[in-house]
């Protein structure tokens, strides 16, 4: 599936969109350039899961854990960006695969290039790649593995 996207807020609106269609213990890679909108997508998608709180990006932190609300299979949410990361160790360190195709989780990975080797041994793992448009804030979203 290609959507474009003319702003952030229908960025945020395919996330959220796309929410709707996944399955607990999904995975999604969220592939792009600095400023293609990862996180702003992320923020719709967590929307469309019930996410309550606010979400950062995670740069620093490598992972967040969010409680989904008012979902009947998904409680929880995880956020990953892979941008500062050095090896795929760290993220084992701060127990990533406790997440990673559980029950009634979902992830997001930003930057899941870094991860590749890891992620290899998950199947199903939706991928979706952000490219810059025509204009400043045109998206152009590829979403690949969901049907």
């Amino acid at each position: 599936m290609e959507y474009t996207s003319p702003n952030e807020s229908q960025t945020k609106s395919i996330g959220r969109q796309l929410a709707t269609m996944i399955s607990p213990g999904s995975i999604i890679t969220l592939s792009g350039d600095l400023g293609a909108g990862k996180t702003t997508f992320t923020k719709g998608f967590a929307e469309g899961l019930g996410v309550k709180e606010t979400i950062t990006s995670p740069t620093f932190s490598l992972m967040n854990v969010y409680p989904v609300h008012e979902h009947p299979e998904i409680d929880t949410f995880v956020h990953i960006d892979t941008y500062r990361l050095e090896h795929e160790k760290e993220l084992i360190g701060i127990g990533v695969e406790d997440y990673l195709a559980a029950d009634k989780t979902v992830v997001i990975i930003e930057w899941p290039e870094k991860i590749a080797g890891m992620l290899k041994k998950y199947e199903g793992v939706i991928e979706v790649e952000m490219k810059n448009g025509e204009s400043n804030e045109e998206r152009v979203i590829e979403v690949n593995g969901i049907s």
